[in-house]
């Protein structure tokens, strides 16, 4: 006879996973039995975005700060094509011109990503409606596979259920994401010593190391910061 593992339990509801749920949790094992990561985090003044959000969205209301990040990140991986990679099978490199950024979307099944390709080649306009578009059909369960597929890197978002600071596992084969946090109200210690409040966010990047350095991933991390204090300059507008 062997061991129950429910003994002294009372169980509320048993029911096998479903095949989303499945592919998921496979996806997220090949993630960290294969892939060493490491991350690191660092934060900024959201100001600066949250005025430019304001002044686009009286252009296009569908301008949001995933939109945003999406854009940013894209212009930041020009500029480090290095972590718009995969590596396959621990042997072949690849790093790609077309930068496809996946983002993860919560569904009740699990996290599933829409996929903006060719984002180096789009502003945020054009960024923000196909995100908004592909988002309402993946909730209808009317995206085709081929928009939910093909990423280079991906960004996901968890400000809006006020996560601070998270580490985000890479997506298989990918060689790096970007995490975003929730906005917070912080002191600020500015250049000259003085102590102002900011609207601070944090940003985090986890990558493979298998594929680069936590170097690579402290270089993006920076020119993102960077591009943060003038966003409008990387808005392709």
């Amino acid at each position: 006879m062997g061991f129950d593992i429910n003994a002294g339990k009372r169980v509320k509801e048993s029911y096998e996973l479903s095949k989303t749920r499945k592919f998921l949790a496979s996806k997220l094992l090949e993630s960290k039995r294969n892939y060493p990561q490491g991350s690191g985090s660092t934060y900024f003044a959201m100001e600066p975005l949250q005025e430019l959000k304001k002044k686009l969205q009286e252009q296009n209301k569908n301008v949001t700060y995933t939109s945003l990040f999406v854009k940013l990140a894209a212009e930041g991986l020009k500029q480090h094509p290095i972590m718009n990679s995969a590596l396959i099978d621990n042997k072949d490199f690849y790093v790609y011109d077309s930068i496809n950024i996946g983002v993860g979307i919560g569904l009740n099944e699990g996290i599933m990503l829409v996929v903006i390709k060719e984002a180096q080649d789009k502003n945020i306009f054009e960024i923000s409606d196909e995100l908004q578009e592909d988002i309402a059909l993946l909730k209808a369960k009317k995206l085709p596979m081929d928009r939910m597929m093909g990423s280079t890197f991906t960004v996901s978002n968890m400000g809006m259920l006020g996560v601070e600071q998270f580490t985000p596992f890479v997506t298989v084969p990918e060689t790096a994401i970007l995490g975003i946090g929730s906005t917070y109200r912080r002191p600020w210690v500015n250049e000259d010593g003085s102590i102002t409040a900011h609207d601070i966010c944090c940003l985090s990047c986890t990558v493979n190391h298998a594929a680069v350095d936590g170097l690579h991933g402290g270089l993006y991390l920076k020119t993102m910061i960077g591009m943060m204090t003038h966003p409008e300059d990387f808005m392709g507008l």
